[in-house]
């Protein structure tokens, strides 16, 4: 892998480590401490809506398979996989490392957004009456930067551009998301793919730990 590459690798696990920290901040400001909360609603707000913001570069990390099965860099390698043992083998190699590259994102995604849940909880709040809604959103913003191209900075430098992006996304005919492009990350049948990988994630890794720590 090329010194630019794995600059690209390390910069997309830094934006998707932002709102691991936006969470845990959000949720511990928010959290009750004698009648208030421990950090006034005029930081944890712009706390919250940065978390919610920054939040699709997690899970945006899963899309990236997409280089290795359908970038024409890694078309020859693959075919000759089917004939060569050393082709295969760096199939396999290449394979993992973007299985530990997704498998990240996708943790990043469940530690950031498990503490905001936590905390919806402990208010009574029941957390699946806002799932749907929340994680369409962030589907939605994943579509933005990855088809649109557009970063989660530029919802402050470029807002009309940002706006009228999540308008074509959404109803202009020929930018409306079909299911067929689910893999690319668009925005109706991602929201259910998301909510699922949060739901197996969170379960496997959180109530898996406890269980070792048990035994």
């Amino acid at each position: 892998m090329s010194i630019g590459a794995l600059r690209w690798v390390g910069w997309n696990l830094f934006l998707a480590a932002i709102p691991v920290i936006l969470g845990y901040a959000t949720a511990w400001g928010l959290s009750k401490q004698g009648k208030g909360h421990r950090l006034p609603l005029l930081i944890c707000i712009p706390l919250a809506i940065a978390w919610i913001f920054f939040l699709p570069n997690s899970c945006y990390l899963l899309t990236e398979w997409r280089h290795l099965l359908f970038d024409e860099r890694w078309k020859d390698l693959l075919e000759s996989g089917h004939t060569d043992r050393g082709a295969m083998l760096s199939t396999a190699k290449w394979a993992l490392l973007f299985l530990a590259y997704s498998g990240t994102g996708v943790l990043m995604f469940v530690l950031a957004v498990r503490p905001m849940e936590r905390w919806l909880r402990s208010t009574g709040q029941k957390s699946f009456l806002f799932a749907p809604l929340f994680f369409f959103v962030v589907s939605l913003g994943v579509y933005i930067g990855l088809i649109v191209r557009l970063n989660t900075w530029d919802v402050i430098h470029r807002p009309v551009r940002v706006w009228d992006a999540v308008g074509d996304g959404l109803f202009v005919p020929g930018h409306v998301v079909q299911p067929a492009d689910a893999l690319a990350g668009e925005a109706p049948p991602a929201a259910a793919n998301a909510r699922c990988l949060f739901d197996v994630f969170d379960q496997c890794t959180f109530h898996g730990i406890l269980l070792c720590r048990a035994l």
